[in-house]
């Protein structure tokens, strides 16, 4: 059974070959992998085009910067195997994580995903007495997972994403079941995508193991400025807007509902103790008014006052939770975009 890995990258040449080296150490794989290249503009192209030279199995796709969701299209049309696996360019396989998702499809072939969960890295400081040149292993959001099919695997997805682009193996013909990623989306396309998986009755496997080198590596870069987390919660907003008529059940509707209206509460944080203090002020009190939320209709309320003398121990404290929230939206929402 062949595997096909894919991974889109644009101006990841500093990452690309660590991850492609990543998969020429995997054990008792047959693997293929495609490097879509979504409009590099750095040297990309000359490291990939190297490595594919010296190495069969690998080949270099290069395209017009058109997203990460047409690049994972092509990538898909550029492969054979009846396993996918995605691999962001500047993240890891562990080398026994296809060996050992591989073993679980043989005992369970009512499975079409079958998804673990992730270690998370980042590059150590100089003089960090770390492994792997400087590597430092760090703790990553402890995301929620289900096995099985139907309403109970819809709603955990509806509540959040429950995996990172590289923890799943896909079977092939689950993609030609739900036609691919959707190309109007350029943020969130994998959970979007799972979601669709969800809703045409794919069955998920959860494997539960501990195994560090059965697990994807996901590295994760410095922390995000404001206006990044603004736009996820925007994609995560539009996402979840996309599926709201496809929700047959009341309450499904209603939690996806309910979760909008979070995003709407943390777009209004960030904007209103950023540069948008009007535009904050709305999303938090549209959203306070929608979950009738008494905090957040004061927080829309007395935030021209937080954002000045003496309120600004109080923000201080909130920039503070929202900073930490948002290192770890970071680990979830992990990008191959640079």
């Amino acid at each position: 059974m062949t595997v096909s890995v894919i991974i889109p990258t644009r101006d990841y040449g500093r990452y690309i070959g660590e991850a492609i080296e990543s998969l020429q150490h995997l054990m008792d794989v047959d693997w293929e992998c495609v490097v879509v290249d979504d409009g590099s503009t750095d040297d990309t192209a000359e490291i990939v085009s190297a490595l594919a030279a010296s190495d069969g199995r690998i080949v270099y796709l290069a395209q017009a910067a058109t997203g990460p969701s047409a690049a994972r299209n092509a990538g898909l049309a550029a492969t054979s195997g009846e396993f996918v696996q995605f691999l962001d360019a500047d993240d890891l396989l562990g080398q026994c994580k296809l060996a050992h998702q591989l073993e679980m499809f043989a005992r369970h072939p009512e499975a079409d995903v079958v998804y673990g969960g992730a270690r998370y890295f980042t590059e150590g400081l100089a003089g960090d007495r770390e492994e792997n040149s400087g590597r430092r292993w760090i703790d990553g959001p402890e995301l929620r997972g289900v096995s099985g099919s139907g309403d109970s695997v819809l709603a955990t997805l509806v509540d959040d994403n429950f995996m990172v682009v590289e923890a799943p193996l896909i079977r092939r013909s689950l993609f030609e079941r739900i036609g691919g990623f959707d190309l109007r989306i350029r943020r969130m396309e994998d959970w979007e995508c799972w979601l669709r998986c969800a809703l045409a009755g794919a069955y998920f496997l959860r494997d539960d193991s501990s195994d560090a080198d059965a697990l994807p590596c996901v590295r994760v870069h410095r922390a995000s400025g404001s206006q990044d987390q603004i736009a996820m919660h925007k994609a995560a907003m539009r996402v979840r807007e996309g599926i709201e008529d496809k929700l047959e059940d009341p309450q499904l509707r209603r939690l996806n509902r309910r979760r909008i209206h979070d995003h709407w509460a943390v777009i209004g944080m960030l904007e209103g103790l950023g540069d948008h203090l009007g535009s904050g002020m709305r999303y938090l009190l549209k959203a306070g008014l929608a979950e009738r939320r008494v905090k957040w209709v004061a927080w829309g309320l007395v935030m021209p006052l937080v954002r000045r003398p003496p309120g600004s121990w109080a923000m201080s404290r909130l920039r503070t939770s929202l900073a930490r929230r948002r290192g770890e939206e970071v680990r979830v929402w992990h990008t191959y975009w640079p």
